[in-house]
């Protein structure tokens, strides 16, 4: 039963193992040491070589069979039905309870179960209507015979500020400034007369006798308060304005506080913006205006450049140039209209003479698509119209429509929604980009001009009504647009009907 080792028979026609092949990648090293160590060695590339295989392998590679396609859930989760809602499981039901317990906590530190019950009472907003305002002017006007000088000063300010230039308030504070031997009464009472438009030699010797003095707070006040003055009166017809009392002397003061104080001071300037006012040759006023189209201040700046240009009547290269760079660069919103509305007063003509024409037509043309504020190119389309380039820009904007620059074609629908459509063949052309167009953002801009423009025609309803129904920020716009041009049109309709009762 020792038995001998059987050995299999080895069948005819059977194949032999092959040779393992890590027999070429190890050799056998002569030093004992070294062969405890296998060293491995890569086998030269051939043509038929089976690609590279990462490692570790996926268990694909032993499948014999091959499995059905599993269902592959979609990524856009489906929103539950009101019906699933209702059968909540009790995890949910648990994690409402425990919010519901938290908010009854908290509304027991709020007060609005006491609001509630209370009945507020409405805010008294003065609104200057015929039954409102001679109660309170009648007040205003008894204040200022009281014993109290504080009432009286409270009533001579708020006449002042109040801006009601009828005769029984004039007279009124006439008389108290008459009457009156109070220094600070009489001060505030010809600076409300003084804006008030009653500017008799009285009123002004009181405002020149403040100017005088060393107080920075009681002249600066004072300044201010005649600037108004003096800017209202200068609006007025010559037949209505009349002759200011004390005029020279006003003019011998406030040359003087010119030439005292720093001509770039707020006081100096002041100053000189009423001396131009009261005289438009006033060379002193002019040098301090020109002075300051240097500085960085663009409050300044735009008082300078409206003194030189609508009240002085002086153009030349410096001023057009300080009009451009205002326009271009001033921070603020309401300088910038203001510039191009001043363009438009200077002229093309004397723009023309300057040989600034073609600056002009570059930063208008620029400022019609790039300004954020739709006030500011509203402004200079109107001083495009103005200085008659209005056709030049027509025909340029027409042409990048079709530009292939997706910026050049935003651009112009820009500029189009604030120049306006003065052909249909350039409305049908930004319906069919509304339409067809590859940029989204060109497309945001034609509904947008449809909206500022107020087009509110079938074709543009349709498109606007269709793209609602999408989704995306085109279906928001559109919407937007919808609710705008409703709004014109019920505002349209209104007008109409008063229009046919009044006839």
């Amino acid at each position: 039963m020792g038995g001998v080792k059987m050995l299999p028979e080895i069948m005819y026609d059977a194949k032999m193992p092959r040779k393992s092949p890590w027999g070429v990648i190890i050799e056998k090293p002569e030093n004992k040491e070294a062969r405890n160590v296998p060293e491995f060695r890569m086998p030269k590339s051939t043509l038929h070589q089976i690609p590279q295989v990462t490692y570790p392998q996926p268990p694909s590679v032993w499948r014999t069979h091959r499995r059905k396609p599993r269902f592959i859930q979609p990524r856009i989760v489906e929103q539950p039905n009101p019906a699933s809602l209702k059968k909540q499981c009790m995890y949910r039901k648990k994690l409402e309870k425990e919010k519901s317990k938290s908010i009854k906590k908290k509304s027991d530190f709020f007060l609005s179960k006491f609001t509630k019950l209370a009945k507020p009472k409405q805010k008294g907003t003065y609104i200057w209507d015929e039954k409102v305002e001679p109660e309170r002017l009648k007040a205003l006007i008894n204040h200022l015979s009281s014993s109290v000088e504080l009432d009286q000063l409270y009533a001579a300010q708020a006449l002042g500020h109040l801006g009601v230039d009828e005769e029984y308030v004039i007279s009124a504070l006439y008389n108290t400034l008459q009457e009156c031997s109070s220094l600070p009464l009489q001060y505030e009472v010809a600076r409300s007369l003084a804006l008030l438009g009653c500017l008799e030699a009285s009123v002004m010797k009181v405002l020149i006798r403040h100017l005088k003095e060393v107080s920075l707070h009681r002249r600066e006040d004072a300044l201010i308060a005649l600037k108004m003055a003096l800017q209202a009166w200068s609006t007025l017809p010559k037949f209505e304005g009349g002759p200011i009392g004390a005029q020279s002397s006003l003019i011998r003061n406030l040359q003087r506080l010119v030439n005292l104080q720093d001509p770039l001071d707020s006081t100096a300037f002041n100053a000189a913006i009423c001396l131009g006012y009261l005289d438009k040759s006033n060379p002193i006023a002019r040098e301090t205006m020109f002075m300051c189209l240097a500085q960085k201040d663009w409050k300044k700046r735009m008082q300078a450049l409206v003194m030189l240009v609508s009240q002085m009547g002086l153009v030349d290269a410096v001023i057009i140039q300080s009009i451009l760079e205002q326009l271009r660069l001033s921070p603020v919103y309401k300088h910038r209209a203001d510039s191009a509305q001043l363009l438009g007063t200077v002229g093309l003509e004397a723009i023309q003479e300057e040989e600034l024409e073609e600056d002009v037509f570059d930063v208008l043309l620029e400022k019609l698509y790039e300004e954020p504020h739709l006030v500011v190119r509203q402004s200079v389309a109107m001083a495009i119209e103005d200085l008659e380039m209005k056709k030049q820009v027509w025909d340029i904007v027409e042409k990048q429509l079709k530009d292939e620059r997706e910026d050049i074609r935003r651009q112009a629908v820009i500029s189009l929604g604030v120049l306006g459509i003065r052909l249909k063949s350039v409305f049908f052309t930004l319906l069919e980009m509304l339409e067809l167009d590859t940029s989204e953002d060109v497309r945001i801009q034609v509904i947008r001009t449809f909206a500022t423009l107020g087009m509110n025609n079938v074709h543009v309803r349709k498109s606007l009504m269709h793209k609602e129904q999408t989704e995306g920020i085109l279906a928001r716009e559109s919407s937007k647009a919808l609710k705008i041009l409703d709004k014109l049109s019920g505002a349209q309709k209104y007008l109409m009907l008063q229009s046919y009762r009044i006839q």
